[in-house]
């Protein structure tokens, strides 16, 4: 009984914690000084220098670091945060796209922006230093700032780049931080992108952008994935012990933007909503927006089909070595299948793409690949194992009495009743090897969760793009379902 009480005065503190806190929300702000407050929270991305700024002048306030600036509107909007921290260029575009945000105050801090590289490179550091103080004296730099920044509707202009050299130089990036780096037209482009092409085009190199969120691509310079990071990165003092920075190449400020019904006077501004039509266009149509998902779809179902394959021979061969007579070669096949099936897989693809292949040239869609087939390959062997000695061992020996080999026995007698057994299971692993997919944008594969970030980090729409890669994936699942139904074989059946 005594626990009993305690159990509900703690649902009772919450509840006053969360009534508290809703209170605090429907509250009208007027300075950026009310935010250090206990009921306050505070929207920032996590590990930038938004974050430990915040952190040092709103001790009081709860600090909310999330991965991208779409996730920070949804929670601005749903009420789970009073403010967001973001860099101003940037709000200047979400403003722009979301007319129910407004700022709350343009100047909160000026913000200091540069280049990272490897914290051992000696040349690419120099060349960029000197390549930039080259664009800063012809105005090349201040004609990137008028474009991009002072601007809302600027696009990639033309520019000679690299002729017909083989080299090239890996720049890491997120494309998703609007006016930096974002997709314009189903490519690249931003006012970093402007520049770490302008780059590659004096060192007579080809750009290759390698696209990943920001931790995949502070651990891609790290594993030597990468040669360059341009991605409106702010130098701290952490990251300064890691990574190499180059000299300024843009002083902005950070904001601070709210609802624009919190702000003092506007409490009764209604937010504006776009219609399914508008939502459709500005999601799908405009620049082009649907060849992202086009593009996505297609690795995802080359990753899906080449994994289930490799994977299905995997898990044939591990099955073998299970079952063999020899104890040491079962053991390893144990191993091998407790080592697989008890890592959580966005860890292992991680640990795979940045550690294990990390001094090769695999690309992250191999990688994909070869994880994906070890790990399918743990789950159906054990599948196929079981299958195989469900069927009773009387009839493999009787097949042999008959005349048949053992090979024979069992390819005509067991291996047909061990599919029929083992297929329902074995349709339910595929389609959900198929979903497993939407985890490789963890290590820069633009796949199709991937491309939806892409859209959801321009629109500023939070729900549109994951409802239509929801249907995608749920119309691959139900086909993939009705395919394998009908190619199972009418004899096995």
């Amino acid at each position: 009984m005594k626990h009993f009480f305690c159990i509900v005065l703690l649902i009772l503190m919450l509840c006053l914690r969360g009534i508290w806190n809703v209170a605090g929300a429907q509250q009208p702000l007027q300075s950026v000084r009310e935010l250090d407050h206990p009921g306050m929270r505070i929207g920032v991305l996590i590990a930038t220098w938004q974050e430990n700024y915040a952190r040092q002048q709103f001790p009081r306030a709860q600090i909310i670091p999330l991965t991208n600036t779409t996730d920070l509107l949804s929670m601005l909007r749903n009420g789970d945060c009073d403010a967001v921290f973001l860099a101003y260029p940037a709000c200047v575009y979400i403003l722009e796209e979301a007319p129910d945000i407004s700022f709350l105050d343009q100047q909160v801090a000026a913000t200091s922006v540069s280049v990272g590289f490897s914290q051992h490179d000696t040349i690419l550091l120099p060349q960029f230093n000197a390549f930039l103080k080259e664009i800063r004296e012809n105005n090349i730099l201040g004609q990137m700032e008028e474009r991009w920044l002072e601007n809302t509707d600027g696009s990639m202009p033309s520019f000679p780049e690299a002729g017909q050299s083989n080299e090239t130089i890996r720049i890491g990036t997120t494309c998703m931080d609007v006016p930096f780096t974002f997709y314009q037209g189903n490519e690249p482009a931003g006012f970093d992108i402007e520049m770490a092409r302008r780059f590659a085009a004096w060192l007579g190199k080809k750009p290759e952008f390698i696209i990943s969120d920001f931790s995949g691509m502070l651990a891609g310079m790290s594993a030597g994935k990468i040669d360059m990071m341009v991605n409106y990165i702010m130098v701290t003092e952490e990251r300064s012990k890691k990574f190499a920075f180059s000299d300024t190449y843009l002083t902005t400020w950070s904001s601070m933007i709210t609802l624009r019904s919190r702000i003092h006077k506007t409490d009764k501004t209604e937010k504006t909503r776009q219609s399914i039509g508008q939502r459709f266009y500005n999601n799908l149509i405009r620049d082009k927006r649907y060849l992202l998902l086009w593009d996505g779809l297609l690795i995802t179902l080359l990753t899906a089909f080449l994994s289930a394959l490799g994977g299905t021979l995997t898990g044939a061969f591990v099955c073998f070595m299970r079952m063999s007579q020899w104890r040491a070669v079962s053991l390893l096949a144990r191993a091998y299948i407790s080592f697989f099936r008890g890592i959580p897989q966005v860890v292992l693809l991680m640990l795979m793409f940045y550690v294990v292949f990390a001094s090769t040239g695999i690309n992250g869609v191999t990688v994909s690949v070869i994880t994906f087939s070890l790990i399918f390959g743990a789950y159906v062997s054990e599948m196929f194992r079981s299958s195989i000695q469900s069927v009773p061992k009387g009839q493999s020996e009787a097949g042999v009495a008959l005349g048949f080999s053992r090979l024979r026995a069992f390819l005509y007698i067991v291996l047909p009743q061990a599919i029929r057994r083992v297929y329902p299971v074995y349709k339910g692993e595929l389609i959900a090897l198929t979903k497993l997919t939407s985890i490789v944008g963890y290590i820069a594969v633009q796949d199709l969760t991937k491309a939806s970030d892409l859209i959801r980090s321009r629109t500023f729409d939070a729900f549109f793009p994951l409802i239509v890669i929801s249907v995608i994936y749920f119309l691959l699942a139900w086909g993939l379902a009705r395919l394998l139904e009908t190619a199972l074989s009418t004899y096995i059946r």
